[in-house]
Protein backbone atom coordinates (compact mmCIF):
# COMPACT_ATOMS: atom_id res chain seq x y z
CA UNK A 1 0.00 0.00 0.00
CA UNK A 2 1.03 3.58 -1.12
CA UNK A 3 0.21 6.50 1.30
CA UNK A 4 0.99 9.48 -1.19
CA UNK A 5 1.34 13.27 -0.56
CA UNK A 6 0.57 16.08 -3.13
CA UNK A 7 1.69 18.73 -1.87
CA UNK A 8 3.38 22.64 -2.66
CA UNK A 9 6.30 24.33 -0.30
CA UNK A 10 5.35 27.34 1.39
CA UNK A 11 5.94 30.85 -0.58
CA UNK A 12 9.86 31.47 0.84
CA UNK A 13 10.45 28.14 1.45
CA UNK A 14 13.59 26.45 -1.10
CA UNK A 15 13.98 22.82 -2.13
CA UNK A 16 17.36 22.87 -0.64
CA UNK A 17 15.52 23.80 2.40
CA UNK A 18 12.96 21.31 2.50
CA UNK A 19 14.85 18.42 1.45
CA UNK A 20 17.68 18.89 3.79
CA UNK A 21 14.49 18.92 6.88
CA UNK A 22 13.41 15.87 4.86
CA UNK A 23 16.23 13.83 4.95
CA UNK A 24 16.87 14.66 8.57
CA UNK A 25 13.04 13.27 9.71
CA UNK A 26 13.79 10.15 7.22
CA UNK A 27 17.25 9.64 9.40
CA UNK A 28 15.79 9.91 12.56
CA UNK A 29 12.54 7.65 12.10
CA UNK A 30 14.16 4.76 9.79
CA UNK A 31 13.40 1.31 11.04
CA UNK A 32 11.20 2.86 13.84
CA UNK A 33 7.61 2.30 12.92
CA UNK A 34 7.19 -1.47 11.78
CA UNK A 35 5.24 -1.42 8.65
CA UNK A 36 6.62 1.94 7.18
CA UNK A 37 8.83 1.13 4.03
CA UNK A 38 11.73 4.34 2.98
CA UNK A 39 9.76 7.34 1.13
CA UNK A 40 10.09 8.57 -2.65
CA UNK A 41 10.06 12.09 -3.24
CA UNK A 42 8.90 13.27 -6.96
CA UNK A 43 8.99 16.78 -8.88
CA UNK A 44 6.59 17.43 -11.33
CA UNK A 45 7.80 19.29 -14.54
CA UNK A 46 4.93 20.03 -15.92
CA UNK A 47 2.10 22.88 -15.44
CA UNK A 48 -1.28 20.08 -15.45
CA UNK A 49 -0.68 19.70 -12.30
CA UNK A 50 -0.79 22.38 -9.46
CA UNK A 51 0.41 20.45 -6.74
CA UNK A 52 4.67 20.11 -7.38
CA UNK A 53 5.84 17.77 -5.55
CA UNK A 54 4.80 14.04 -4.39
CA UNK A 55 5.78 12.05 -1.62
CA UNK A 56 5.32 8.21 -1.71
CA UNK A 57 5.26 6.33 1.30
CA UNK A 58 5.43 2.29 1.37
CA UNK A 59 3.42 0.65 4.35
CA UNK A 60 3.03 -2.84 4.84
CA UNK A 61 -0.48 -2.95 5.98
CA UNK A 62 -3.06 -0.53 7.54
CA UNK A 63 -1.86 -0.88 11.17
CA UNK A 64 1.59 0.77 10.26
CA UNK A 65 -0.27 4.06 10.11
CA UNK A 66 -1.17 3.44 13.98
CA UNK A 67 1.92 2.80 14.72
CA UNK A 68 3.18 5.82 12.74
CA UNK A 69 0.76 8.15 15.16
CA UNK A 70 1.29 6.50 18.55
CA UNK A 71 5.69 6.80 17.42
CA UNK A 72 4.90 10.74 16.99
CA UNK A 73 3.20 10.51 20.35
CA UNK A 74 5.30 8.57 22.20
CA UNK A 75 8.59 10.19 20.59
CA UNK A 76 8.87 14.04 21.26
CA UNK A 77 11.96 14.59 19.36
CA UNK A 78 10.74 12.58 16.41
CA UNK A 79 7.15 14.62 16.85
CA UNK A 80 9.48 17.75 16.36
CA UNK A 81 11.37 16.83 13.51
CA UNK A 82 8.19 15.93 12.20
CA UNK A 83 6.45 19.44 12.91
CA UNK A 84 9.30 21.18 11.43
CA UNK A 85 9.48 19.80 8.13
CA UNK A 86 5.52 19.43 8.45
CA UNK A 87 5.48 23.11 8.59
CA UNK A 88 7.35 23.82 5.02
CA UNK A 89 4.34 22.31 3.33
CA UNK A 90 1.73 24.48 2.23
CA UNK A 91 -1.36 22.55 3.44
CA UNK A 92 -3.95 24.52 1.16
CA UNK A 93 -3.10 22.63 -1.93
CA UNK A 94 -1.79 19.35 0.26
CA UNK A 95 -3.74 16.48 -0.25
CA UNK A 96 -3.25 12.79 1.36
CA UNK A 97 -4.66 8.83 -0.65
CA UNK A 98 -3.56 5.51 -0.24
CA UNK A 99 -3.45 3.45 -3.38
CA UNK A 100 -3.61 -0.33 -3.11
CA UNK A 101 -1.54 -2.23 -6.05
CA UNK A 102 -4.11 -4.57 -7.81
CA UNK A 103 -2.18 -7.52 -8.48
CA UNK A 104 -3.22 -8.53 -12.02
Amino acid sequence: MLYIVYFNLKNGVSEEEFVKKLKEWGNFSEGKVKGFVSGKLYRHHNGANPRRYQLHMEMKDYGAWDRFSAFLEKDAKGAKIFQEWHKLLDLNTHFDEFAIEIPL
